[in-house]
This record gives C-alpha cells, structure tokens and sequence, in this order.
C-alpha cells in the first residue's frame, strides 16, 4: 500500500478531514445535480462531481499555510482511500483495484490542474468549458447544463473565499443551494 497522509494522521485531523470529505460527499451526491442538471447518474458522474467539489474545497485548503497543504493532502488521500475500499466491496480484485485507481488519479489530477486554474484566475468560463468537457463529455445534447453548474460553483467559490474564519473549519461550512 502507498503512503497515506490520511492513514498516518492524528485523530484530531482524521475527524477534521472525515468532516469535511463527508460534505464534499453529500453534495456531490445532492439528487439535484442528476435530475435537474442532468448530471449522468453514473459511476463517471459521481466521480466527476465528486473531483470537481473536492478540487473547491482543495485549492482553499492549500491557500491556508502549512497545515491547509497538509489537510488539502489528506483529503485527496482520503478520498482515494474511500475510492479502493469501494471498488473492493463490489469485487475488484487486487490487479483491478490498483488499474482503476491509478486511472482514477490521473483523471483526479488532471481535473484539478484546470480547475484550480480557473479558481486561481477567477475565471468561470474557462471552468465551464471544463465542466462541459469533464461533467458532460458522454452527453450529446447538454443544453446550458455547464453555464449553471459553474455558477453554482462560483457561489461555492465566493462563498469560501467570504469566510473570515480560516479554512480549517470547513467541516462545520455548509455548501449553498442547489
């Protein structure tokens, strides 16, 4: 097994980051998404959504000093971690489960280069034509589906950038409406 940032921490920031990768979950799971915005309601879908939330909240995480880079990298550990023990309990075998993660991650990262880019610049367009690309790649026929899921992103994206408190109290930080 690689080395775990998550597996290796204190208590104190595995409940930090349990707390905060279970928000990034529920809204990544939010019904929303996949009925009214015709996310596929897919394992690729899922994980789209899944990447794009926890890139927010990663790119904040590592704006936060030392310890925010330390917790940004837990996360995505966590995440991962999460991911595996999934792909097992529907019977990937060893071989499988390290294929499929590996494809994962390089998926995970290239993601998270344009969107972060796009957080860092501010600029919501270029994180739209992403979303188009990413999100709703297999869908022919998308309408405005992009424009209003990176809208929603940007007022995740004022949102944590609003908060006075630092980052590290994300967990208790819920996302807007959907």
């Amino acid at each position: 097994m690689f080395l775990n940032s998550y597996l290796n921490a204190n208590s104190e920031n595995q409940a930090l980051i349990d707390g905060i990768y279970e928000k990034v979950v529920l809204i990544s799971r939010n019904k929303s998404f996949y009925t009214k915005l015709s996310v596929p309601d897919t394992i690729d879908g899922r994980f789209d959504l899944l990447v794009l939330f926890s890139v927010i909240v990663i790119f904040f995480l590592n704006q936060s000093g030392t310890k925010g880079k330390l917790l940004s990298q837990m996360l995505f550990d966590k995440i991962f971690l999460d991911l595996d023990l999934s792909l097992r309990e529907v019977g990937a075998g060893d071989a499988g489960v390290n294929i499929k993660i590996k494809k994962m991650v390089q998926s995970y990262m290239g993601r998270q280069k344009v969107y972060c880019e796009s957080l860092e610049n501010k600029d919501f367009q270029s994180l739209k034509k992403s979303i188009a690309n990413n999100v709703y790649r297999n869908l022919d026929n998308y309408i405005n589906y992009p424009d209003i899921l990176s809208n929603y992103c940007k007022k995740v994206y004022l949102l944590f950038s609003n908060k006075k408190e630092d980052y590290f109290s994300l967990n208790k930080l819920k996302f807007p409406e959907i």
